[in-house]
């Protein structure tokens, strides 16, 4: 397996924390479909902000076919050569992968060709993961509607900041959200309880641990969707 390979398996464990242990996959069983989003690490050579990009199309151990990432971030565009490592989830699984760029075409439109993957890591995120925000939020349950801000959620809770009038650990309310789902504003209403009064760490602000509860389940998937979203695209959000 190349320094790229090892890299992205690494990083994937290092990134979902899993319940099961690391397991090989083949590109079949990922579970994805054309048109769905990957993100793309570049070559140190091009700098370090991960790329998104979408899937076009594969044939089985040849070739996979993705856009063009936006690079106005990097150094300049891949090359047939750069090896990168590729990020996906679907469900509750993260996968990883090195390759390499085997051909970029611009005809009839910027693509590239990887070469298709030989070892897929899969490794399964658990409900628990929390991630670092700053989501303008609603408590709903007032006379008027008042603002605050989310500063890390998960599938399950969430910490918001304190609002005034304050409440107390128990006292059940009402959250309104706009989660940036792929690009997708998506309005989210939550039930939750409030289950402790604490200081956010690198502030000193004072915040209340919010556990949701009676989530359906098209929220639970927004929920999930959005963390899991951030998980792959900006790792360094995981708390």
């Amino acid at each position: 397996m190349n320094a790229i390979a090892e890299s992205a398996v690494d990083e994937l464990a290092t990134l979902v924390g899993a319940e099961q242990g690391e397991k090989d996959v083949q590109f079949k069983d990922l579970g994805i479909k054309v048109g769905d989003r990957l993100v793309i690490e570049p070559p140190t050579k091009l700098g370090d902000q991960p790329g998104v990009v979408k899937l076009i199309g594969w044939v089985a151990d040849q070739t996979v076919l993705v856009t063009m990432p936006d690079t106005r971030n990097w150094a300049g565009p891949l090359i047939d050569g750069d090896e990168v490592s590729v990020r996906t989830f679907s469900g509750r699984h993260a996968f990883g992968f090195g390759t390499r760029v085997t051909r970029r075409s611009v005809r009839p439109f910027e693509y590239l060709h990887l070469e298709f993957p030989r070892r897929i890591s899969m490794r399964q995120i658990r409900n628990a993961e929390r991630i670092a925000t700053s989501i303008n939020a609603r408590v709903m349950d007032a006379d008027e509607p008042v603002p605050t801000v989310v500063t890390n959620i998960s599938a399950s809770g969430a910490e918001v900041r304190v609002w005034e009038p304050g409440r107390e650990i128990g006292d059940k309310v009402t959250l309104e959200l706009v989660l940036d789902i792929h690009k997708v504003r998506t309005r989210v209403v939550v039930n939750g309880c409030i289950r402790n009064r604490h200081d956010i760490p690198d502030t000193g602000e004072p915040a209340y641990g919010v556990e949701f509860g009676d989530i359906n389940a098209q929220t639970a998937v927004f929920l999930k969707s959005y963390v899991y979203q951030n998980l792959i695209e900006q790792p360094h959000r995981r708390l």
